[in-house]
């Protein structure tokens, strides 16, 4: 993806984000059909979304000028680390504010994953 459609979907997922976010003020009684626990994965899952397409995208990875290397090590932690905060998510007794950040971890974990795997099935040549 380049960096003006990155930038483009990013500033449209910000600008979606404000308008909900002034809906919800004015609108305390209007909710969700299911728990906490669920909004507040989904609201940690759209902040990494608006991460990676403001800043990872354009931004990080111009600054990254050395080629990502794939890493089998690097995306197994990282899939570990999603599912040990998504059982530790699901664990918990209520749901509270760190959901949030948890939420954003796993979904960061699971993409971060992907990529590095990607990437080392691409030099190990496992993909066309």
């Amino acid at each position: 993806m380049n960096r003006k459609t990155s930038l483009i979907i990013g500033v449209s997922l910000l600008i979606i984000a404000i308008c909900f976010i002034g809906y919800a003020v004015n609108h305390p009684e209007a909710a969700f059909p299911w728990s906490n626990r669920v909004k507040f994965m989904l609201y940690g899952i759209y902040i990494w979304l608006i991460f990676k397409f403001l800043l990872d995208i354009p931004i990080l990875q111009k600054i990254r000028k050395i080629p990502l290397k794939g890493s089998l090590l690097i995306a197994t932690i990282c899939f570990s680390l999603a599912v040990i905060f998504f059982i530790i998510e699901i664990s918990g007794e209520k749901a509270n504010i760190y959901t949030i950040i948890r939420g954003f971890v796993v979904i960061g974990g699971i993409d971060i994953g992907i990529e590095y795997l990607s990437v080392w099935m691409k030099q190990k040549k496992w993909t066309q």
